[in-house]
């Protein structure tokens, strides 16, 4: 393997891929979280592997971004709590992770972000089904072709690319361009 090569190959399948943005998925995406923040809402957000280290990270910079306005905390990552995600995952599912941790937490004006680079994982797929089924908006970071949460959310940021890793660059891109109008916005 040439890595010179193989660097300029990621490099420019970043740059394409970042060329193919929808920014109405963007735009989209702010203006529900606006409208939740501004009805009192909060922000759950949840995700596997790299995709749960991308929602801590989005969820500590829709806090700041959002404490410029309010002092109030409305993003809290699902990920975060390792006792309860293996408590929930021994005593229930692994699948249930989530779900079991939303069934005390939903509330009417409340959103859920999930992040999934397949669109497939269980665990967050239930997550959305169970928020829809209580009438909550559903937002979803997906890669490749969006898999079964693209068609379960009310709004969703497609990174339309047959690769995980750069699947998760743009949602990264994505939750920092998002936390950056916020903070700009409520400046």
């Amino acid at each position: 393997m040439n890595t010179e090569v193989f660097i300029d190959n990621y490099i420019e399948t970043v740059i394409d891929s970042c060329k193919n943005i929808n920014y109405c998925e963007i735009c989209d995406i702010y203006d529900i979280l606006l409208r939740t923040n501004d009805a009192g809402g909060k922000i759950y957000i949840c995700g596997n592997g790299g995709s749960a280290s991308t929602a801590s990270h989005f969820q500590t910079d829709l806090n700041k971004a959002f404490s410029i306005a309010k002092e109030t905390m409305p993003a809290v990552c699902l990920t975060d709590n390792i006792s309860t995600l293996t408590a929930a995952s021994n005593d229930y599912s692994y699948d249930d992770v989530f779900l079991y941790q939303l069934k005390y937490l939903l509330k009417k004006n409340d959103v859920l972000i999930t992040i999934s680079g397949s669109g497939n994982s269980n665990n967050v797929i239930r997550a959305a089904e169970y928020a829809k089924s209580k009438g909550n908006a559903v937002i979803s970071f997906v890669g490749f072709d969006g898999g079964m949460l693209k068609a379960l959310s009310d709004y969703c940021f497609h990174a339309s690319v047959n690769n995980m890793q750069i699947s998760e660059d743009l949602h990264m891109l994505c939750c920092h361009l998002i936390s950056s109008i916020i903070r700009e916005s409520k400046a």
